[in-house]
């Protein structure tokens, strides 16, 4: 269908670096210790694209599983569910906790949604060709998307704050912090269009591709 069609391939285009219901709010991030190279914040924003995309898939579940009394006359859907996944690193594991809320017409396919999650490292691992780097918590990272979704187009604003500790493959370590706030939107007529600001580990998100489109 045309709405999973757009839901899953939604949640593999946001390719990211980063409880309870609600989320934990603004979480805190500190740089500090040895630094990561350019290519290495890199390397986390695209590696660990794989294992957010699971958010899509359990966005995709709530919104399917939803039928019965939260099903309005018109055929808009009602949503108001918790998520607690957990994805696989190359070792360790990724947790997400948060909620999904919000409506989806079941025949326009049109979606108005708000996303409010934290990610959660627990030895989580992710590598390119020469280092590996190992992530933890604190903070974890708190992330929050407000989606706006039709048959051919969506828009998402949001932000994303808190940070990681880490250690490397080369005998590093350190923490680093994450504060970025975006808009990005897609429309089959003009493509896709990604506004990012903020900063990653002391960096200009300026510097990186923290989200891309396919």
């Amino acid at each position: 269908m045309r709405r999973s069609k757009l839901l899953t391939g939604l949640a593999t285009s946001l390719i990211v670096v980063m409880a309870g219901c609600g989320g934990d709010g603004d979480l805190v991030g500190v740089d500090s210790g040895d630094p990561l190279s350019d290519a290495e914040i890199q390397t986390l924003f695209n590696e660990l694209g794989s294992a957010i995309g699971s958010i899509g898939a359990a966005a995709q579940q709530v919104v399917s599983a939803q039928d019965g009394p939260m099903r309005a006359p018109a055929g808009t859907i009602s949503v108001n569910q918790s998520i607690d996944e957990s994805a696989a690193c190359e070792s360790g594991t990724l947790g997400v906790k948060g909620k999904v809320e919000g409506t989806v017409d079941d025949e326009t396919f049109e979606t108005d949604m708000i996303i409010d999650f934290t990610l959660n490292f627990n030895s989580c691992m992710v590598s390119n060709e020469t280092i590996s780097i190992t992530l933890d918590n604190p903070p974890g990272i708190a992330y929050y998307l407000d989606m706006d979704m039709g048959q051919e187009s969506y828009t998402i604003s949001g932000s994303q704050k808190g940070g990681f500790s880490f250690t490397t493959s080369d005998d590093r370590m350190g923490s680093c912090a994450i504060d970025l706030t975006f808009d990005l939107s897609y429309d089959a007529g003009t493509g896709q269009s990604n506004v990012v600001s903020g900063t990653v580990c002391g960096r200009s998100a300026a510097d990186f591709q923290p989200y891309t489109g396919t």
